[in-house]
């Protein structure tokens, strides 16, 4: 457990925020080649967020602004948030 000034330092879970690439992706009939090959981003980078669970765990945003632009979507609907 971290200490701050000596004191027990306690977390509250927070709610997930979780990215919804792969389910716009089949809703769009846009394969992750094809994502990766319009947006400049690598194919491993794409990969990764289409995990099937939605968690990542660092995104850039650069790489936010390059999704929406190629999915034509705000960024409110690249991401769900679950609360705990």
């Amino acid at each position: 457990m971290p200490r701050y000034r000596g004191e027990k330092i306690r977390y509250r879970r927070r709610g997930v925020v979780r990215l919804r690439l792969r389910q716009l992706l089949a809703a769009r009939a846009v394969s992750p080649y094809g994502l990766a090959k319009f947006t400049g981003l690598s194919l491993n980078t794409i990969y990764r967020l289409t995990r099937p669970n939605g968690r990542f765990g660092l995104i850039r945003a650069d790489t936010i602004e390059r999704l929406c632009g190629a999915l034509r979507v705000t960024p409110a609907e690249l991401f769900d948030y679950e609360k705990p």
